[in-house]
């Protein structure tokens, strides 16, 4: 089974482990490409607090990315508000906090 990749704002609470996982902790969204270029594994970006200025920037380490990103907001998104990193993501998860991540480490071990 690969592991995946779960990038967390340093943020949330610590201690945050999934078994089978990667977990990296960003302190600013300027660490996500460093993150991101470092582990060609696929990767959760829990992308909460991350600024405007940053999302193109971060968008285009997802596109470059040679494997799936799937983004986590912890709160509800819209769906319509203009979104770099959605657009760039596999997929979006919105509205469901934390818990998502268990799920989505399902589905992208799942993928061939």
């Amino acid at each position: 089974m690969e592991p995946v990749l779960v990038l967390l704002p340093a943020a949330c609470e610590p201690g945050l482990a999934w078994p089978g996982a990667e977990v990296h902790r960003y302190s600013s969204p300027l660490d996500i490409p460093g993150i991101l270029a470092s582990c060609p594994l696929p990767a959760i970006l829990v992308r909460d607090g991350i600024p405007a200025a940053h999302a193109e920037r971060i968008a285009d380490v997802i596109r470059a990315h040679p494997a799936p990103v799937i983004a986590v907001a912890t709160t509800p998104w819209d769906g319509e508000t203009p979104d770099p990193i959605a657009a760039a993501s596999r997929g979006i998860v919105a509205g469901f906090g934390l818990r998502a991540i268990d799920r989505l480490l399902e589905l992208l071990r799942a993928e061939p």
